[in-house]
């Protein structure tokens, strides 16, 4: 009986944009399992080199863009009922990383079509302003005031 396991995962993602956000993403994922909330949760590691538990596995397996996450999970995290939800959990880590990095980019784009909608509603509002004043300018929008004699009254 083994008194734990570890579970190595190499993070690759074909896109340039999820390499970046899921490096980030992991990074924190991390980070959060040091809260005091999370202090039973198996331990978890993220490294973008190949931690020493992969030492002398083929080098195609170690090709992994987003770095290596590590678990170390111990017999109290699968006692009973836990043992389902623990293994779920592992067989479902990287769809579970890739929907979130799917996730934030799609809401930085919303903020950025969002930013870029107003920032041409800015410069549509300028520009007309402009074309206003312009029409002013040509004579367009001028009532022209003609006095056919200097006696009469301008109309």
């Amino acid at each position: 009986q083994a008194d734990k396991v570890t579970v190595v995962y190499p993070m690759r993602f074909q896109d340039s944009i999820d390499i970046v956000l899921a490096t980030s993403f992991l990074q924190e994922f991390v980070e959060a399992r040091r809260t005091a909330a999370l202090n039973n949760a198996p331990s978890c590691m993220w490294s973008p080199v190949p931690p020493l538990e992969l030492k002398g596995v083929n080098a195609d397996a170690l090709d992994a863009n987003a770095g290596f996450v590590t678990f170390v999970v111990f017999p109290r995290h699968v006692e009973g009922r836990k043992l389902d939800k623990t293994v779920w959990s592992l067989l479902t880590f990287h769809a579970y990383v890739s929907y979130h990095v799917k996730c934030s980019e799609g809401f930085m784009h919303t903020r950025m079509r969002r930013r870029v909608e107003s920032l041409i509603q800015a410069l549509d509002r300028a520009k007309s302003d402009a074309e206003k004043l312009k029409k002013l300018v040509h004579g367009g929008s001028f009532r022209r005031l003609v006095c056919a004699n200097i006696n009469q009254t301008c109309i």
